[in-house]
């Protein structure tokens, strides 16, 4: 990662010969709290300061970056206080457990209403389901998958990203995709929604973003606010938050219709009653 942090890279960039969009990126990044950026995807930062969102990758690349999400990281590590479990007085207990009550109180706000029936008559009308997350976000692929499957509704769940592309490309508009991501920027993930829609399916993204480079090929967005830093990939909060959401679709789901899923389910636990001891 680059050295220096990025107060000193701004004032570099400040004493050389600036483009307009430039100029409303740093007068932007010096009169705004960093604390909020550190939550901001790509495409908020860009709807923030009024330019295009290539203009912010090639911002992050001049000031020594690889790209916003290296940006942000660096960011985040000048501005969160990674060891505040560590500090004097602090019950760690007590803290974790409210992050994660602030996390499910987040999704509870969403996942209700005509959002949340919307994604029920999706799942409904779909022939096929694919659940797809990357890296973290894979658990709450699996877990949406295992539990759909036990209702007797088709569903595949590929980790490898090559085989995930093959199945996206044998489908069609009946079928749906269900996308977890909590950045929605990861490149794997946008390549999967991107020859999803090519192939006229329709796509359900979980998110932590209502706005990111994700969420533009939605047909649906369930988006909690980030609850997630980037020095802190992987947070418990954010594999949660996933859970949280699968737990919340597929029990409304199920009370929905609960005579037929009732039958489903009990036809999958005798089929798996022999594997027990």
């Amino acid at each position: 990662m680059p050295s220096g942090n990025i107060k000193n890279k701004i004032a570099i960039m400040r004493e050389g010969k600036l483009t307009k969009s430039q100029r409303k990126l740093l007068d932007y990044f010096e009169t705004v709290d960093h604390k909020r950026v550190i939550y901001m995807s790509i495409t908020d930062l860009a709807s923030a300061t009024g330019v295009a969102e290539a203009t912010v990758l090639r911002f992050c690349r001049s000031l020594g970056f690889n790209g916003y999400q290296e940006f942000r990281l660096n960011l985040a590590q000048g501005v969160i206080d990674i060891g505040r479990h560590d500090q004097e007085g602090i019950d760690f207990v007590e803290d974790i457990a409210d992050t994660y009550k602030e996390a499910m109180d987040n999704c509870r706000k969403i996942m209700k209403g005509d959002r949340l029936q919307t994604a029920f008559d999706m799942i409904f009308g779909a022939e096929t389901i694919c659940c797809f997350g990357v890296g973290h976000s894979y658990l709450a692929a699996l877990e949406l998958h295992n539990r759909l499957m036990m209702m007797g509704i088709l569903t595949h769940c590929e980790r490898d990203t090559h085989l995930q592309n093959v199945l996206i490309s044998s489908r069609s508009e009946k079928d749906l995709m269900i996308i977890f991501s909590v950045s929605g920027s990861s490149k794997d993930t946008l390549e999967a929604a991107e020859l999803a829609r090519a192939c006229g399916m329709k796509v359900i993204v979980i998110t932590s973003y209502e706005k990111s480079p994700l969420t533009r090929y939605a047909d649906l967005v369930l988006a909690a606010a980030p609850m997630e830093a980037p020095n802190q990939p992987g947070a418990m909060t954010g594999k949660i938050m996933q859970l949280f959401m699968v737990d919340i679709l597929c029990t409304g789901l199920h009370l929905s219709d609960k005579t037929r899923f009732d039958s489903f389910v009990a036809r999958s636990n005798r089929a798996t009653v022999g594997k027990l001891i």
